[in-house]
């Protein structure tokens, strides 16, 4: 009987242990982070792709430098929590974890799987967060072995011994083992530091240097630093938060011997942004440095002015060259499938010196650091090395969908890892006084249906992106997302022709206004402007910049009556948007065909988009967002024009855009729903009552108001010269129909050349002319006549 009852005993027991390990096991995570979602993945980490990992996605290349940022870790309630990492490695890795301020949390993992091999092995750790919103960061510990790959962590309940609770707020402690860690910085222990561990081995040869990143600041202002060392000689210290001038310290000497106790204790008064801050130390190139074993931040009572900022370019660079872009990407943006590599980034550098030849731009300067299938990590991983040494002020940035899947990644979570790299390549220019602008996503030979609605999704998020951008689709699309194949060189790449289209959706004035300090236009309330015959004797003109071959117009009018709301001309003639005797919002051709929509204009508020892709041959009009209809044709438009002499009689205008691109259905939508979409646009005029003239695009264009004559613009056949060929590739000879005296004006209105025709058989030479649009005007008839060469 006794032998039964522990029997029963042994079985109520195994049930015991078998239901709490199964309770164990259901328990379901509060929080699941994926590391490939971590808010920032600080190089050299990496996400990478790989069947067996939760969500097809790790993160890998955990080593030193690097970490894992979660900033939105919200929870219902304060206490202790169990951390729970999945992760790959062999053999044993080490990394810490950091909530808020508070110290870090050591985990030691053993894995017994190949390298980037599911399954995930797990590790645990607890943790302690606060009630409400927490940041975590995840980073290797600073040996030369760095960090495991890491899957995901979940967030759970834990019945373990509660953890002490952190001290919030004031003095901010950071152990110096748990910096990041440069040249020959080492961590050593010795018993009676805090922690019982210090960092040594500075060396002024190698660049040794300790970082701290992710300080949270609550409020911006002056602090009280207090660095604690071990140095009998009292060394110099170089302290650089942010990008803000350095403060050089000689720290106070220590009582005792290299690597003994005590630890000498010295106060620097420091500037700390409101946030997230980086607080690094740098031996002073003189000496090497003290043994650094914590520093402390303290409130304090104390006042100082926000410091300069230094831009943390390389000794290298002696100076930072004011009017210098460099362009930044993968194969396209260096040029590959152009002619000699001559793609659209050289042939936007040709115009710049065009304009400034001209006395119409700067003095631009443009250097090329592209390389062939980088994605936004690859970029991100050499972006000091090469971005920070071309002594730039500008960066371009060129990279691409296709890129992103070259691995075999998805391409809805290629169109993520863009998103996310895009958007830290833009805060790390920012944050070191470089301004970036951005090349939007463009055509691949091998994009699907579903592929375009994903790379049409991204680029209407990045033209509502507050950075200039181009809108390169627009120019190459061939409506599904493919290249035109007229213009393709390979499924990745463009033929020079492609490269052409797409320089010219390229804002020819977008650097001189950015040097200008001409902000991200705003979408603005319009008090509309009226331009109808009976209460206007004027119209609105603008000029394009350069050569325009893909563009959109798009313009808000309230009218009812039938006449002409815009114009524009071409070497063949004038294309019109009208309102016809039915009422009907109809465009038609300056090649004789048309587009009437099944709109009626009765006097209410209607958003009209002509958008034109010239590479494609396709013209469609919009209203209100509605696609009408598309014609075939491709269009070189020279002048724009709202209003004239027959529009309606009564007719309100409000919201002139222009851009540089074709647009496709979800951009047009987005514009008739009021959304600001900004990438390519040369123009763009509220048309408010009190100023209509005012372009706030990030382009020095200009409008004007100009008298009406028999139409908005008076037909070119009736009061221009026809050149041909128009446009005309340079270097070739121009039949200008007639004799005499030509004088060639740049659009700006600068006399460039002066030839003389002796009879109707010479013609032009455009040797001494650049890429661009040119006034052409004859002495002897008073013609004038717009020549395009290319």
């Amino acid at each position: 009987m006794r032998n039964y009852f522990n029997s029963m005993k042994k079985v109520k027991f195994s049930l015991f242990f078998l239901l709490s390990v199964f309770g164990l096991c259901a328990q379901s995570p509060i929080l699941v982070l994926e590391a490939e979602n971590a808010d920032s993945i600080h190089s050299p980490a990496r996400v990478k792709s790989g069947d067996g990992f939760s969500n097809g996605k790790y993160v890998g290349g955990n080593d030193r430098g690097s970490y894992l940022f979660f900033h939105n870790v919200k929870m219902e309630k304060a206490g202790t929590y169990e951390f729970k990492t999945y992760f790959n490695c062999n053999g044993v890795r080490r990394f810490t974890v950091k909530v808020n301020n508070y110290p870090e949390v050591e985990c030691t993992v053993n894995g017994t799987a190949k390298w980037d091999t599911p399954p995930a092995e797990t590790a645990k750790v607890l943790i302690y967060l606060a009630a409400g919103t927490n940041t975590i960061k995840i980073t290797p510990y600073p040996t030369t072995s760095g960090g495991p790959n890491l899957d995901k962590f979940e967030i759970l309940e834990t019945s373990e011994s509660p953890l002490p609770v952190p001290q919030e707020g004031f003095p901010i402690t950071l152990e110096a083992e748990y910096a990041h860690l440069y040249g020959d910085l080492k961590v050593k222990n010795l018993e009676g530091m805090s922690n019982g561990r210090y960092v040594g081995d500075f060396n002024n040869k190698n660049n040794s240097y300790l970082q701290f990143t992710c300080v949270d600041i609550p409020e911006e202002g002056p602090y009280e630093l207090k660095i604690f060392t071990n140095d009998p000689t009292g060394r110099p210290l170089d302290i650089q938060i942010n990008n803000y001038a350095k403060t050089y310290i000689n720290v106070n000497k220590s009582e005792g011997k290299w690597d003994q106790l005590p630890t000498a204790e010295t106060s620097v008064l420091i500037w700390l942004d409101k946030g997230l801050n980086t607080i690094s130390f740098t031996e002073s190139c003189r000496y090497d440095g003290p043994n650094i074993d914590k520093i402390e931040i303290h409130e304090t009572d104390q006042t100082m002015e926000k410091p300069d900022i230094e831009k943390p370019y390389p000794e290298s660079c002696k100076e930072i060259d004011e009017y210098k872009i460099s362009f930044m990407g993968s194969s396209v943006c260096y040029g590959t499938g152009a002619t000699n590599d001559y793609g659209y980034a050289y042939i936007y550098t040709d115009l710049l010196k065009q304009r400034k030849q001209e006395n119409i731009g700067k003095d631009w300067t443009t250097s090329n650091i592209s390389i062939g299938g980088n994605t936004t990590q690859m970029v991100l991983d050499r972006w000091e090395r090469d971005l920070l040494r071309d002594c730039g002020r500008y960066v371009f940035y060129g990279l691409s969908l296709g890129n992103e899947r070259n691995n075999g990644t998805q391409t809805d979570q290629a169109a993520k890892n863009y998103e996310k790299g895009m958007k830290q390549l833009i805060r790390q220019a920012d944050s070191v006084g470089i301004v970036p602008v951005m090349a939007s996503n463009y055509a691949n030979g091998g994009f699907n249906e579903s592929d375009y609605e994903i790379l049409k999704n991204l680029n209407l998020t990045i033209q509502q992106w507050e950075v200039p951008s181009v809108n390169m689709l627009g120019a190459v699309d061939d409506g599904a997302g493919r290249w035109v194949k007229a213009i393709e060189s390979d499924g990745a790449h463009p033929n020079s022709d492609g490269h052409r289209e797409m320089s010219y959706a390229i804002v020819p004035s977008l650097f001189d206004a950015l040097d200008a300090g001409k902000t991200i236009p705003q979408r603005q309330e319009s008090t509309a402007y009226a331009l109808g015959k009976a209460s206007a004797t004027q119209h609105i003109e603008f000029v394009p910049e350069n050569i325009v071959h893909p563009f959109t117009l798009s313009f808000e009018v309230k009218a009812s009556s039938a006449g002409t709301l815009a114009s524009f001309e071409t070497e063949n003639g004038t294309g019109n948007i009208k309102i016809d005797e039915n009422g009907n919002i109809v465009y038609e051709s300056p090649s004789d065909g048309q587009i009437t929509s099944t709109t009626s204009a009765n006097d209410e508020w209607l958003c009209i988009s002509l958008t034109h892709y010239y590479a494609w041959g396709m013209t469609q009009l919009y209203v209100n967002g509605v696609k009408c209809g598309e014609l075939s044709e491709k269009l070189v438009a020279t002048k724009f024009a709202l209003g004239g002499s027959n529009a309606p009689d009564k007719a309100d205008y409000r919201q002139l855009f222009f851009w540089r691109s074709g647009m496709n259905d979800k951009e047009i939508a987005a514009v008739a729903e009021g959304k600001m979409l900004r990438s390519s646009l040369e123009i763009y005029a509220p048309l408010s009552n009190e100023s209509p003239l005012l372009n706030l695009a990030q382009s020095t264009n200009t409008l004007a108001l100009v008298e009406n004559t028999t139409s908005g613009i008076a037909s070119l056949k009736e009061r221009c010269m026809l050149f041909s060929p128009n446009p005309v590739k340079q270097g070739e000879r121009v039949n200008a129909g007639c004799s005499g005296i030509f004088e060639i004006y740049s659009v700006n209105g600068m006399l460039l050349d002066r030839q003389t025709l002796r009879n109707e058989s010479e013609t032009i030479s455009t040797d001494a002319l650049t890429a661009g649009t040119y006034v052409i005007h004859s002495n002897d008839t008073g013609k004038i006549g717009l020549l395009v060469i290319y």
